[in-house]
């Protein structure tokens, strides 16, 4: 059994959940540094991206938006050290091009238009107006503060948390969260965007991974 480490209070961004879209337009993967393909876009559009490392303290992974067209500067889309992953909407039309600038990094990115319905849903996520579906993902999503006191991952996709009553909660993770099987430390992180500062929304491994939560189903079974 682990104990309660550390509670990090931070301002979370849109999180990287589903988003309905159509046909995915590219998938790029790769290691360290590359160009992409060009690609083209007709209406609102999604970048999904991930940057992840079997040497994260040394990682570094930057990824620049070009007008293949013009072949111009648009923009940098991500900008990090160590490993992370991202969403983000892109309004603008036309054929693109990306240039990944990265050092023992390997990722994944992900591209699909979305509607103008999407598009809207999304821009009133990142400006903190919750729709309902936001609401009724949090509510299933958090681990109220105090409410346990040592915790033992079940893979790297499960974390059982326990108060001394027994298992108290089962976290379970929309993805696998990497290291997490063999963590001897982690930091619980308190949501902050929408005022929740008492409920648990993530972790924080020692090499920096960050991994939300996607369902934390309480429990009554005993140890």
């Amino acid at each position: 059994m682990k104990m309660l480490v550390s509670a990090i209070l931070m301002a979370s961004l849109v999180s990287p959940g589903s988003v309905a879209a159509s046909d995915e337009i590219e998938r790029l993967t790769g290691k360290d540094g590359g160009r992409s393909p060009a690609f083209t876009v007709n209406g609102p559009w999604m970048m999904e991206w991930s940057a992840r490392s079997e040497f994260p303290l040394l990682a570094s992974f930057e990824m620049r938006l070009y007008d293949a067209e013009a072949d111009e500067f648009v923009g940098t889309v991500a900008d990090l050290k160590g490993t992370g992953s991202g969403l983000k909407l892109f309004e603008k039309v036309g054929t693109f091009r990306l240039v990944i600038i990265a050092m023992h990094s390997e990722w994944d990115i992900r591209i699909k238009e979305v509607s103008n319905e999407e598009a809207a849903v999304i821009k009133r996520r990142a400006e903190g107006e919750p729709t309902i579906l936001d609401t009724a993902h949090r509510a299933v999503s958090r681990v109220p503060e105090g409410s346990f006191e040592s915790w033992r991952p079940d893979g790297n996709d499960t974390l059982l948390l326990f108060s001394d009553a027994g298992l108290r909660w089962r976290v379970l993770f929309s993805s696998a969260c990497p290291g997490l099987e063999s963590a001897t430390a982690i930091s619980f992180v308190m949501a902050a965007r929408d005022g929740n500062v008492d409920q648990y929304d993530s972790i924080l491994l020692d090499d920096g991974t960050r991994c939300y939560f996607d369902k934390a189903i309480p429990s009554v079974v005993q140890r």
